[in-house]
């Protein structure tokens, strides 16, 4: 097997915005590097490539971009080469949503950066043997949807709800994925690592740029086999699941370094415990296939319109729904607009096998019972479902967890949580994830 690994600096200059929240933020330094590292797999007759980017998501144009440079440089084709964001919120303005907005020189700097990443780590490629692996890391990543015992579901209840909690509405993964490398004499030399948790520890808080707890994860592997090993990081399912624990006691500690350092430290842990009992072969063919499907998008209503135009200046916040009224006023709008310019929603889907394991990937932020269904209709064992690769269409749930309206009403308590509420960030249509886990079986199962 020809095997390589590459990073190149994706860290946001001074002053960028920073998305992945309601009101604006700026860098104002750096707490550490945030990266676009990529592994080069190739077994003779072909090859394939997976980046991992220190982005909050990453749009489809940037993938684009990136893949043409890389099939003039190398002759890689693009349906062999994956783009998966890590979703950090500590990250460079490469996503649109809420009150971000994409800065076009830093997206076309992702996508020369991610480039030089795979390039390079072709040009790097050696002889080398390669492994599969699977663990299980329990205690760092939570469901944060919650049903109350009123029959409501909600985001995070922990701070609103605590005496209300019923359980959790989430079918919750917990595998650590590992692909490792290793030399003929049993020296490892890199990885690939799928885990899902979002990456809100806030390790970078106070304007601070940072890959997140994923910073630790890297830190922990190249303590042990030097700076030179690398470390490819693709999310899991991470749509519902965050490194909150609602129901843990007031004093434990939920964000910053320590939050950042649990997580991180303990999928480390879990990779260099796969690693250590991981069996390597000389060869694994290595396979490709991507297509792309038509999603629908939410519908916003006249009514919904009247509501938003009445409520752009409103800080009134309803019980459960998180956020002031005039932030989904807002995205209502902005939301409406989009449907009329688009549509119909694409979404690329995409199969990297190797061996007996593939990565399945989707461009959503997507729930993690569906990803158990569409590891349950997978041929291959394992299967690692990577979430925000190749593009975004915002939070892709289980059907089941809409609610029927998002309109106030008075006497009507809210339900559903923020991740469902309309909005860019949350823009396609109920039974979207279930078209893209049968999709993603389909295409994953061609290869078979």
């Amino acid at each position: 097997m020809q095997i390589g690994f590459s990073a190149a600096n994706i860290t946001p200059s001074y002053g960028m915005e920073k998305p992945g929240g309601t009101g604006k933020s700026y860098i104002q330094g750096v707490h550490d590097d945030c990266l676009a590292s990529a592994a080069y797999i190739g077994d003779g007759d072909s090859a394939i490539a997976i980046v991992g980017l220190d982005t909050l998501s990453v749009p489809h144009s940037v993938c684009d971009a990136a893949r043409e440079i890389i099939l003039e440089a190398i002759a890689l084709p693009p349906e062999r080469v994956m783009f998966g964001a890590s979703h950090t919120h500590t990250s460079g303005p490469i996503a649109a949503g809420f009150i971000s907005e994409i800065d076009d020189s830093y997206a076309r700097h992702v996508a020369r950066q991610s480039a030089t990443a795979v390039i390079d780590a072709h040009r790097k490629a050696e002889e080398l043997m390669i492994g599969v692996g699977t663990g299980e890391a329990v205690g760092v990543a939570h469901p944060r949807r919650w049903y109350l015992t009123d029959g409501r579901m909600v985001s995070h209840p922990r701070s609103q709800f605590k005496d209300l909690m019923d359980r959790p509405h989430c079918e919750q993964d917990q595998t650590v994925g590992v692909v490792g490398a290793s030399d003929a004499d049993g020296n490892l030399r890199g990885c690939i690592v799928n885990f899902a948790c979002h990456g809100t520890t806030g390790l970078g808080a106070g304007g601070l740029a940072s890959s997140d707890w994923i910073h630790f994860l890297r830190e922990g592997l190249k303590g042990v086999f030097g700076e030179d090993f690398g470390v490819v990081f693709v999310n899991g399912a991470c749509g519902d699941i965050t490194q909150v624990d609602n129901t843990a006691d007031p004093d434990y500690v939920q964000s910053g370094p320590i939050a950042a350092r649990r997580v991180g430290m303990t999928i480390a842990g879990e990779a260099l415990k796969v690693l250590m009992q991981m069996e390597f072969a000389d060869h694994a063919a290595v396979q490709a296939a991507r297509t792309v499907i038509k999603l629908q998008p939410r519908e916003i209503t006249d009514e919904m319109l009247e509501w938003a135009e009445q409520h752009l200046e409103s800080d009134e916040v309803v019980e459960g729904r998180w956020f002031p009224d005039r932030t989904w006023a807002r995205e209502w709008i902005e939301l409406d607009k989009m449907n009329r310019e688009e549509p119909e929603i694409p979404a690329e889907l995409q199969a990297l096998t190797v061996g007996e394991a593939a990565f399945v990937s989707n461009p959503g932020e997507y729930f993690s019972k569906l990803a158990m269904d569409i590891k349950r209709g997978s041929k291959f064992d394992p299967t690692f479902v990577v979430a925000l690769a190749n593009g975004c269409v915002g939070y892709v749930p289980t059907e089941d967890s809409y609610a029927d309206t998002y309109l106030p009403a008075e006497g009507e308590r809210f339900t559903g949580g923020y991740e469902t509420t309309p909005a860019r960030s949350s823009k396609v249509a109920p039974g979207s994830g279930e078209q893209i886990a049968a999709a993603c079986i389909e295409l994953v199962n061609s290869l078979a």
